[in-house]
């Protein structure tokens, strides 16, 4: 089964969360030497917040076999130095319904609490960094992982 992804936009991406690019407003407050816009997104975390980085690399073939999925925290994915594609599937979804999205550096997704999602793939490069910012130890406390059959993944 292939999964084709798309640009990751807030209307095709709200049933998964919400997706953080670029103000187009005026700014909350500005000066000569800054311009700063303020609630451009929001998430709920209860308690103190972690953040870590994560490297994926260009696969042969880009497959994914399992996805994880987080009950107590959102997941705010931000890239580094290069796009990523980002497989998601709602719960009780079978694996032919998963979406994939492609997040571009400067963007920044949040996956809300229950939602499956895969390791995402690097986009166009060699690897592909990004920061990943939950619920303090989310990795050892609140991790439910599943089994897929083989899902490849193409990008837009």
């Amino acid at each position: 089964m292939t999964i084709r992804a798309r640009r990751a936009r807030p209307e095709t991406f709200a049933p998964f969360g919400n997706v953080v690019s670029g103000p187009a407003g005026t700014p909350t407050s500005q000066a000569a030497e800054y311009k700063f816009w303020s609630d451009i997104a929001d998430y709920l975390i209860d308690g103190r917040t972690e953040i870590g980085l994560c490297t994926v690399y260009r696969q042969k073939t880009p497959v994914i076999t399992g996805m994880e999925r987080h009950l107590r925290t959102p997941e705010i994915l931000i890239p580094i130095d290069a796009p990523f594609v980002l497989p998601l599937l709602l719960d009780g979804r079978e694996p032919d319904e998963t979406a994939a999205f492609r997040v571009n550096p400067g963007e920044a997704v949040v996956i809300n609490n229950g939602v499956w999602h895969g390791a995402c793939l690097p986009y166009k490069k060699k690897q592909s960094s990004y920061f990943v910012i939950f619920r303090l130890g989310t990795p050892h406390e609140d991790v439910e992982k599943k089994s897929l059959p083989p899902l490849a993944i193409t990008a837009a």
